[in-house]
Parts: structure tokens; C-alpha cells; sequence
């Protein structure tokens, strides 16, 4: 437990590698302005800071990265001195541990009580881009809404790493959609507990890899003999609405972004929001997409975004409510939810009809409020919390996790659209590979996890572990060696065809339709030979 405790609180590795970059912006020798020799340099052609408000405004980039925010607050600017832990987060709840006075509401003080809010357009971003490996993702995610017209939430599964083509800027990239105990309807979805959250933390970690944010649908048929949804979120209605950006903030505050930058230790957090909806076209289906750029255009709508800091503190503190008809407006809440809870004041500057600025109060608060450009949509959308995160796949397809051509392992938490794991699924998935191709067959989030949580055969911690460091360095050996050797993976086999084999199915028929199979007596394989001989243990078992 000392263990994992250590890893939540551990710096991402994306974060040492920028913090050890200088992140100055290269220039060449300009021929029209520079003369000067070509070892020398003048102001025409010195590296630009990587948060150079020209230089990003020339790349059309709105938000300036984390670290090189970072490096702005650190610079010192001809100050003579320069900070070190430079960050501060925002707290909007009241300190009931303050050692002047009794808790509130007996006591307050000026340095308990929380300061009043003025939002403000947050000039960095934590993440700067979303990469989805693969279309097969997201459409595998999707065919839950195809099959039961149901809304559908996924947990992102990832590694963040360095986005070049932002000054210090970091990416998500997304390798597998977990997707956890929840109760879909066609208009919403309530999440579950899940008893198996650290578990999946486990295993992510043990991949190399951990969650990077959530991912949730909002698909509404339009004419199902086309297949076609509406386009709910555009310019004239919405993004993200007031109780989805409470959800996103508190997530958020969940996985929060390690630093060293900050005396807690922690600063915001690098946690994505992802929406899947339809275009403006009315379509939703990823089947002969070509990529133009970073979304997916005239197909899936994907939206991308992280709650401001500010939002996520107002979540903490439990003042930011929805509205009831109203998606694009939140409230601040009016009534204590208890006698130690303490209100502060929130407000936003917005412009009247002749151009002033004026402060309003949050009640109510308009969701999109900044002025953002999504380059890529082409669309003027007004945001306030959310910071825009551009999201796509990349132009060369990869696959952490390995794609089968024709049976697929079930993804977990399926059941009420009939897809249950084990049993028959898993037989049917092992008969895609061949002992020599265990490592194929292991390279599979949904099956590793399903390994340990299955409720037939409990694996140690241990034996996925080292089967997990197989996958993660890809090697074929330790894989097969894993398999040939692990009692626990036999037996689960074994189990798992006789349960199948009670519900009226022969083996036989599960394992190909008919061929002549039968299992070792001694290890219990599924050999497909007419010899005597097992084709895993070698020894005599017919």
C-alpha cells in the first residue's frame, strides 16, 4: 500500500523530461534583417521564451503550455530574484482548522475565509492535445450506443507525453477505454461505485500507463434507417454543460497534477474531457475516415476540454450547482448545505451594450463565457471554464493493445446488452491465438483486467505483474513461458469450458465448429492433434 501510494504522488515522467528542457524557441538568421556573421546573434534572430505572446499568436495557439507558464513565473524578469514553487492553488472553502478562533460559523478570520471570485480566462492549459491511437477505440466504445441507444461513459487509458508542436506542450494519448459499473439511459447515465477502481489503477500502472480522463456520449438518433443523430453542441447552444463541467472538476480534483513547482505538491490536474456528439452532418460512424486534421470532421464531433482551476476549486468548496432547463448556465448556491459550509462571492466581467466591461454576480453563470477559437471546427464558441484541448488520432495508426480480426474479448460491464466476459467469450478468444501467439492474446486491457477480477480463479498480484511486464516490453518468450507454467491460467480455462460446457455448448463447438479436441489430463490444454502427446506440456495425457 506504501508502494502505491508513492506512485499516485509520483511526477510524470513527461514532467521531468520538459523541466530539463530548455523550451527557447530556435530562430535562424533572418537574410532581410540580420547582419551580422553566422556564429553571431541580434534581436532579430535570439530564441523566443516558449511563452512569447507573439510568437504563439503567430501559431494561432490560445493557450500557452503548462511549463511554459511555469518558466514565464519563474523567469524573474530583471526582479533579481526568482521563484522556485511559484504555484498557488485556489481554495474557495473555508479553513475550519484555523488555530485564531473557534470553527465557523462560532469564528472567522480574514485569513480563513475564502476570497471572492473573479473569473478570469485561464492563460495556460495542463494538456494541449488528445491523441486516440486508433479509430477502433472509439468505435468499439460507440457500438455500446449503436446496440442499445443508450449513453455510455468510458474512463481514458494513457500516458501523457511531449506535444512538439506547442512550446513545452504535453499530449494524451489514449490507449484503452475502460469502462466502469454505470446505469444508462437514453438521456443520461448515473456512475456506480466501482469495486474494482484500484484494481484498474494497478493495472495501468503496471503497463506503464494510468488514467488520463473520461470520455461520454451525447448521441441523439435523428433518422435510424440513415443512422444519423443530432448536432446538439454548436455555437448556438453549447459545449459542455453546467453539470458536466461539475462532474469534469470533480474528476478533476480526483487526479490531481503532481509538480514539484508547488509547496502541496499538487497544482490543477492534466484529467481530459471528452465529448463524443454528432456534426454538423448529422453523422456518427468513423468507417472511411481520412485525417485532415485534429477532429474528426464531417463524422463523430469530438470535443475536448479541462475545466479551469477555478471551476475545479468551486467544485471542491460545493458551491457550483446546475440549472434545472437550463444546460449552459450554472448557479452558485444560494443555502449552506450545513452550518460549517461558507459561501463567497463569485462574479464575472462581461460587456454591456456599449462596450464596458461590467461585474455580475454568478447567479445565474453563463458556462461559456471566455471567447475561444476552435481552429479546427471553425466555430466562434463562447467558454468560460473550459480550456480548450484539441483532440484527433494520429496520422499513422498505433495499437498499444493488440486489435483481433474476428473475436473480440468483452469489455467489461456489458451485460446488459448481453455481452458477459469468460465463459464462452474467453473460449472463443483463446482460439484466436495459438500457444505461440499467448503474447497477442495478452496484449489486451480488457482481458488482462478481466484476469483479475474474474470471480472463478483469483491471481496473485504478483503472476499479473509479471505477465503485465511481458506485455509492456513485448516479449514473446516470458508470454508463452507465462502461460505454459501458470497453474491459475489452466485452470481458469479449464473452469471456464466447463461451465460453458453445462450450459448445453460442446467445447468443440466453441473452439472452432467441430474439430476433434481434447483436453490434457495433466495441464488441462485444448489440444487440436490426434497425437497422445500435449502440445504445451509434452507429456502423455489423452
Amino acid at each position: 500500500m506504501v508502494v502505491e501510494a508513492l506512485e499516485k504522488d509520483k511526477i510524470d515522467e513527461v514532467d521531468t523530461i520538459l523541466a530539463a528542457e530548455s523550451g527557447q524557441i530556435e530562430r535562424g538568421k533572418d537574410p532581410m534583417k540580420c547582419r551580422h556573421a553566422a556564429r553571431q546573434k541580434c534581436s532579430n534572430c535570439l530564441p523566443l521564451d516558449p511563452y512569447d505572446e507573439e510568437y504563439l499568436k503567430s501559431k494561432d495557439i490560445k493557450h500557452m503550455s503548462f511549463h511554459a507558464h511555469v518558466r514565464k513565473l519563474t523567469a524573474g524578469h530583471g526582479r533579481g530574484t526568482t521563484l522556485t514553487k511559484p504555484l498557488e492553488n485556489t481554495r474557495y472553502s473555508i479553513n475550519l482548522s484555523c488555530a485564531n478562533h473557534k470553527p465557523y460559523p462560532k469564528g472567522i478570520c480574514t485569513k480563513c475565509k475564502p476570497p471572492i471570485a473573479t473569473l478570469n480566462r485561464q492563460p495556460f492549459r495542463h494538456v494541449d492535445n488528445i491523441s486516440i491511437e486508433n479509430q477502433e477505440l472509439v468505435n468499439s466504445f460507440l457500438d455500446y450506443w449503436r446496440r442499445s441507444g443508450n449513453q455510455r461513459v468510458g474512463i481514458l487509458i494513457g500516458k501523457y507525453q511531449a506535444f512538439t508542436e506547442v512550446p513545452l506542450g504535453i499530449k494524451a494519448t489514449v490507449a484503452a477505454i475502460y469502462e466502469p459499473p454505470q446505469v444508462c439511459k437514453s438521456d443520461s447515465v448515473q456512475l456506480l461505485d466501482d469495486p474494482n477502481e484500484e484494481t484498474v489503477d494497478k493495472l495501468s500502472s503496471w503497463l506503464g500507463l494510468k488514467k488520463v480522463g473520461w470520455i461520454f456520449t451525447d448521441l441523439w438518433p435523428a433518422d435510424i434507417s440513415k443512422g444519423t443523430v443530432h448536432c446538439t453542441r454548436n455555437a448556438s447552444s453549447f459545449l459542455l454543460s453546467a453539470e458536466e463541467c461539475i462532474t469534469a472538476g470533480w474528476l478533476q480534483n480526483k487526479h490531481p497534477n503532481i509538480t514539484q513547482y508547488s509547496n502541496e505538491r499538487k497544482f490543477g490536474s492534466k484529467f481530459v474531457t471528452v465529448v463524443a456528439s454528432g456534426d454538423e452532418n448529422m453523422h456518427v460512424n468513423f468507417h472511411g475516415y481520412q485525417v485532415e486534421n485534429a477532429f474528426f470532421r464531417n463524422l463523430v464531433e469530438i470535443f475536448s476540454f479541462q475545466v479551469s482551476n477555478q471551476c475545479a476549486a468551486l467544485v471542491e468548496a460545493n458551491i457550483l450547482c446546475p440549472t434545472m432547463y437550463h444546460p449552459e448556465l450554472a448557479f452558485i448556491r444560494e443555502t449552506p448545505v450545513d452550518e460549517h459550509q461558507f459561501i463567497t462571492d463569485v462574479n464575472f466581467v462581461e460587456k454591456n451594450e456599449y462596450g464596458a466591461d461590467i461585474q455580475k454576480n454568478g447567479r445565474p453563470l453563463p458556462v461559456e463565457y471566455l471567447l475561444v477559437i476552435l481552429n479546427f471546427i471553425l466555430l466562434k464558441i463562447r467558454l468560460i471554464f473550459q480550456v480548450d484541448v484539441p483532440a484527433g488520432m494520429p496520422k499513422d495508426p498505433c495499437s498499444t493493445f493488440y486489435q483481433p480480426k474476428h473475436v473480440k474479448f468483452h469489455i467489461e460491464n456489458r451485460t446488459d446488452i448481453g455481452e458477459t466476459q469468460g465463459g464462452k467469450n474467453l473460449l472463443n478468444f483463446c482460439e484466436e491465438f495459438s500457444i505461440n501467439q499467448f503474447l497477442e492474446q495478452a496484449t489486451n486491457f480488457h482481458f488482462l483486467l478481466y484476469l483479475l477480477t474474474n470471480e472463478f480463479v483469483k491471481f496473485t498480484d504478483d503472476e499479473i505483474k509479471s505477465l503485465c511486464r511481458a506485455v509492456a516490453s513485448q516479449d514473446r518468450s516470458a508470454a508463452m513461458d507465462w502461460a505454459n507454467e501458470n497453474v491459475n491460467w489452466q485452470q481458469l480455462v479449464a473452469l471456464s469450458r466447463a461451465v460453458h460446457d453445462e450450459q448445453g455448448t460442446s467445447a468443440g463447438q466453441s473452439f472452432g465448429g467441430g474439430s476433434a479436441k481434447w483436453a490434457c489430463k495433466n495441464c488441462t490444454f485444448e489440444n487440436t492433434h490426434e497425437g497422445d502427446e500435449c502440445s504445451v506440456c509434452g507429456l502423455p495425457g489423452k
